[in-house]
């Protein structure tokens, strides 16, 4: 982050406000998406971890589906064909097989799952472990944000706190959103405002799972 920030002019004109977007035909959600990223990409300006566009091409989101063997979840393919951006308020996987954190199956982004699940009698949970596709690193301690390959549901999976698998969005899109309010939330200095309108859209549980 920037060392000295000059509050006069902070957050930046086209910054979008602390608040739920009102989506239109001449306001998108990609409008909104690329707002958002540029402000945070000039809160982080100088920093190594400083986020920046990285479009990914129409061929190589192809390849990622044949890996997958399933097709990606249409918001998450729009976001990287536009934005490509990983380093967020918390990180999105790469495209890419070859870089940092790359999508992949949960069984291969966190292989300890076998042994979690060595004890495991519950059938839908060894069902659903399968079916997991890991797209959000959340902050690079092992928890993850996945998307059920057939439904595109997204799930958190915790490693070591309660239930390992908690359906949080039922869609990609919501997640992404979600991201943004974050986003929004640090870039405007208002952590708590953030919950409160996380905590509004999709309730406090939500927000005490995913935040705490």
């Amino acid at each position: 982050m920037q060392d000295e920030i000059n509050t006069d002019n902070w957050p930046p004109s086209d910054c979008p406000n602390l608040s739920w977007p009102e989506i239109s035909e001449s306001f998108t959600r990609s409008d909104w998406y690329r707002a958002v990223i540029t402000a945070y990409a000039a809160l982080w300006e100088g920093h190594v971890s400083q986020v920046r566009f990285a479009p990914v091409s129409e061929a190589d989101l192809l390849d990622l589906e044949v890996r997958l063997s399933c097709q990606l979840p249409p918001a998450l393919k729009a976001y990287h064909h536009e934005f490509g951006a990983l380093s967020l308020a918390e990180k999105l996987c790469n495209v890419s097989p070859a870089g940092d954190t790359p999508i992949r199956p949960l069984l291969e982004a966190y292989p300890g799952i076998t042994d979690m699940l060595e004890d495991c009698d519950d059938e839908h949970v060894l069902e659903l472990s399968a079916q997991l596709i890991a797209f959000g690193d959340y902050l690079g301690n092992g928890n993850m944000f996945c998307f059920h390959r057939k439904n595109s549901t997204v799930y958190y999976f915790d490693h070591d706190d309660g239930a390992m698998f908690s359906p949080l969005f039922t869609s990609v899109e919501e997640y992404l959103d979600a991201l943004m309010m974050r986003c929004l939330a640090e870039i405007h200095e208002d952590e708590d405002a953030g919950l409160e309108l996380l905590a509004q859209r999709h309730g406090s549980a939500l927000v005490r799972k995913w935040l705490y």
